[in-house]
């Protein structure tokens, strides 16, 4: 079937399953009350200690809960541009597989972090966040130059999405592991799943081009303090940092 006949369902698909078992988890909240719904991430989000008492099915159950309305909706955006970009450039089976081994890779990167005591072993991790991750490292090395309104108001190129995050979340995980300052988003995950994701995306376009685009990030890192000019520019047109303040 020919590219611009392809309509991205899988991403339109998990879009609606994450809003669906949001939903479950707002009626089970209201009607058996918050203690009941922790239970139910503690039981099936991911954490060092169910591994350890043989709940393995938490590398998957744990990639469709979500915190809150922000988590969700945050997650739903990012998923949908740097889904879509995916799905509809190297096809639905290669999403499944990126979707899923990138949140497998950032959960392991949580364990490993939690075997050292670098986190929690306790605490679970919930949210696709690293499967979305894994989607967004492989969409900025097979279509760099895409243009996506997230997380702006005005087009930004996918590579330059990539990489302001790839710095958030180093500078953020370094911040949090040195200071011991507690935070409810696990960076490590994104990052692992980050990786997973430009593995793939290594795969699919070979090392020439993959090569490229990986010297031309090393170039953009080189020019930081103009990067940072740029992303404080763009962060007036940021409304994910809106939708943020509306649900704290």
């Amino acid at each position: 079937m020919a590219k611009y006949k392809r309509k991205p369902v899988l991403t339109y698909f998990f879009i609606l399953i994450f809003i669906a078992v949001f939903l479950y988890q707002f009626y089970y909240s209201f009607y058996y009350g918050e203690d009941f719904l922790n239970d139910v991430f503690y039981n099936y989000g991911f954490s060092l200690q169910n591994i350890l008492s043989g709940r393995f099915e938490v590398f998957i159950t744990s990639i469709f809960f979500h915190g809150d309305v922000a988590h969700l909706i945050l997650n739903m955006i990012a998923l949908f541009f740097f889904g879509r970009v995916v799905e509809l450039e190297i096809g639905r089976a290669k999403f499944l597989l990126i979707f899923f081994v990138s949140a497998i890779i950032g959960n392991l990167a949580v364990m490993t972090l939690s075997i050292f005591h670098l986190t929690s072993g306790i605490i679970p991790t919930i949210g696709a966040s690293a499967a979305i991750f894994g989607l967004m490292g492989t969409a900025m090395l097979i279509k760099p130059l895409e243009f996506v309104f997230y997380p702006f108001l005005i087009p930004v190129p996918l590579v330059l999405v990539a990489l302001l995050y790839t710095l958030y979340n180093i500078t953020a995980f370094l911040l949090v592991v040195t200071t011991g300052i507690d935070s409810n988003i696990s960076y490590i995950s994104h990052m692992g799943g980050l990786a997973a994701g430009m593995f793939f995306g290594f795969k699919q376009e070979g090392s020439r081009k993959g090569l490229i685009i990986l010297l031309f990030l090393l170039l953009l890192l080189v020019a930081t303090p103009f990067l940072y000019m740029i992303f404080e520019y763009l962060e007036i047109f940021n409304y994910i940092t809106v939708i943020t303040e509306m649900f704290k």
